[in-house]
This record gives structure tokens, C-alpha cells and sequence, in this order.
């Protein structure tokens, strides 16, 4: 029961609404090109996803990985339904969504999102911009 519950709150996109970055990697073959470098862009750059407050969920047909980069303990796995399954193209082999602090999709695109322009796109989000400027105050 305790895991079904978790997988709930997993998929609950509204939990993240104001807390977090969410970043959606979707493929139907684990073993797509596109896929795997998509997972290599954002394979060691875990402390700049903390940064910029991201989670992430990797979608593989019906199932889905959650990963809090920050709090490890609240990852997850399952299958998909919800608010998360409605967002993501069922007929599209490869996709990447970005969602902001706010709920609203910043970008959707069925190629690879390099690390730099995920990076550069959340960078120049106002409320980023203002996370960055504060952050620089408090130094």
C-alpha cells in the first residue's frame, strides 16, 4: 500500500508546482539512440539539476522511473497514468518536455535536448533569473 501511494504522489504533477523543474524523457525503445543520449546529457550534471530544482521522470511505454536528484529517497518507479500520462505524445517513438516551477510546459521536442540548451533555457526563465540573483545576494 505504502508504494502504491508514493507512485501516486510520483505522478501528481501539481506536487511540483512551485517546488520543482520538471524535465520528461519519454521513449517507446529503451534502446533508441535518441533516447540514450538524451540520458547522457543529463548523466553527470546532477548538482546543476539540484541547482536549477530539477526532477526527472523517464517514460518507457507504460512505465515510469522518478527521480528526485535532491532527495533520493523519494525515488520511484511504476506505471503511468495521470496528469503524466496526458502529457506526453503516445504517438511520438522520442520525446523531451520541459515544465516549469510553474506547471506550464516550456519546450517539447521529439530530439535530443543537450544539457547546455536545457541549461540555457531555464537560465533565462524570469524566476530563475531571480533564484540566480538571490543566490548571488546572499554570497
Amino acid at each position: 500500500m505504502i508504494g502504491f501511494c508514493a507512485n501516486l504522489f510520483a505522478q501528481d504533477l501539481k506536487q511540483h508546482r512551485w517546488e520543482n523543474r520538471i524535465l520528461i524523457v519519454k521513449t517507446t525503445y529503451p534502446e533508441s539512440k535518441q533516447f540514450q543520449a538524451q540520458l547522457n546529457q543529463i548523466k553527470n550534471v546532477a548538482s546543476e539539476l539540484i541547482e536549477r530544482k530539477f526532477v526527472l521522470y523517464t517514460i518507457i511505454e507504460e512505465d515510469f522511473t522518478f527521480i528526485n536528484y535532491k532527495n533520493l529517497t523519494l525515488n520511484n518507479v511504476g506505471k503511468l497514468h495521470g496528469k503524466l500520462a496526458k502529457i506526453v505524445n503516445n504517438k511520438s517513438e522520442f520525446e523531451v518536455i520541459l515544465i516549469g516551477l510553474d506547471g506550464g510546459v516550456k519546450l517539447q521536442q521529439n530530439n535530443v535536448l543537450t544539457k547546455t540548451k536545457l541549461f540555457n533555457k531555464v537560465d533565462s526563465m524570469p524566476m530563475r533569473r531571480s533564484e540566480m540573483r538571490r543566490k548571488k545576494n546572499d554570497e
